[in-house]
């Protein structure tokens, strides 16, 4: 057996690596993968549960997917409800294309799936969270009403001490009245030739607009209480106590 020189099997050797190198070929892009085109015409379908299989068939067989890493975490995310899967595809978008235009996108995306993880979390910590911020602005709101309380109580209770000095002032007033009267005998009609002297008299007074029995005894003896002797001394002008008109002469005994 002819046995070849050492430079020829060398130079032989050169050829057929240069012909396998990989620049020699040619290399098929994501999107022209046949799985991802099916996987594009079911979710194109509403098969969606056949879109995520054959997304993921492409990310098995590529090391570089990032469309199909971005069209799973999508799916993930607002099909199945399923954050964890989707943060982790949505990154591995971002690790393969941290340039691309849809990065901002992602970015939101990423968010709103951390912000689903949260709110499966048993003790709901962000909901928690806003439950204390509400119970807070609740808290100061109730501190506020009950200082706006309490000003409001103080004011009452100064008021209601100024009425009841007033209230002292008019009963002993009127204590004061009717002990005077009560020690001064009721001055009698005295008839002088079928005339009444003119310093006895009953006074008369014109009823005004407001005006009651009560009100017109307080007027004239600083009391309310009198107010039946007013009546009985108009009994023939009133046909009852509340029976007064505005203009309406009376007798004041």
């Amino acid at each position: 057996m002819t046995r070849l020189p050492h430079s020829l099997i060398a130079l032989l050797l050169s050829f057929g690596i240069m012909a396998c190198s990989p620049s020699s070929l040619e290399v098929v892009s994501e999107t022209d993968e046949k799985q991802y085109q099916l996987a594009k015409s079911y979710q194109g379908q509403g098969r969606t549960d056949e879109a995520l299989s054959a997304f993921l068939r492409v990310i098995d067989a590529r090391r570089d997917a990032p469309e199909s890493h971005f069209e799973a975490g999508y799916i993930y995310l607002e099909s199945f409800k399923d954050p964890i899967s989707a943060i982790y595809h949505l990154k591995r978008y971002l690790q393969l294309k941290p340039g691309s235009p849809q990065a901002t996108q992602v970015g939101q995306l990423i968010e709103t799936a951390e912000k689903e993880f949260a709110r499966q979390l048993p003790a709901g910590p962000y909901e928690a969270e806003l439950d204390h911020v509400d119970m807070l602005e609740l808290l100061k709101g109730l501190r506020a009403e009950n200082e706006r309380l309490k000003r409001a109580l103080v004011n009452a209770e100064q008021r209601l001490g100024q009425y009841e000095g007033m209230v002292g002032g008019a009963r002993r007033a009127t204590s004061a009245t009717e002990s005077y009267t009560a020690l001064t005998p009721e001055p009698r009609v005295r008839e002088v030739g079928n005339e009444l002297e003119p310093a006895e008299v009953p006074r008369t007074y014109k009823v005004q607009s407001g005006d009651t029995l009560s009100r017109i005894s307080q007027r004239f003896y600083g009391t309310p209480n009198r107010y039946q002797d007013i009546y009985q001394a108009n009994r023939d002008r009133m046909a009852s106590e509340n029976a007064l008109r505005v203009g309406q002469e009376l007798r004041i005994p």
